[in-house]
């Protein structure tokens, strides 16, 4: 089976060189996801939950688009602009996740625009039953 481009119509089209997820076979990978609208818009300027909140919406978005779910995700990787908003980002984390947690990391990273807080990739299975 060969590589399938995921780009969910809720998402703006990345002018980078990547796409926001991609999908063969069970696995569904997504990029690195900022808090950014379908227009380009950051959501949450200087507020970590806000921003959180707005990258696992993207994150779900590109999950659907691959045919899975939160409840799919086997791993994640979170960065933070700064390691003292772990809190903040942990708790909307839990909300999205809930019971289905994946196994994760979280590092402190410089992102790629100095008002993104977090952002998040994820790799999930779907159909492995």
């Amino acid at each position: 089976m060969k590589k399938i481009i995921l780009q969910p119509s809720t998402l703006g089209v990345p002018i980078a060189p990547y796409v926001p997820g991609t999908k063969r076979n069970a696995f569904v990978f997504t990029s690195g996801q900022v808090a950014l609208d379908k227009e380009g818009n950051l959501v949450g300027k200087g507020d970590v939950g806000a921003q959180t909140r707005q990258v696992l919406q993207n994150i779900k978005a590109v999950l659907q688009e691959g045919g899975a779910t939160l409840d799919d995700v086997m791993k994640t990787t979170v960065f933070l602009a700064d390691i003292k908003d772990f809190s903040a980002m942990n708790e909307v984390y839990a909300d999205f996740f809930g019971d289905a947690k994946p196994a994760r990391s979280t590092v402190q990273a410089a992102l790629a625009r100095p008002e993104f807080l977090v952002e998040i990739e994820a790799i999930a299975i779907v159909g492995d039953e």
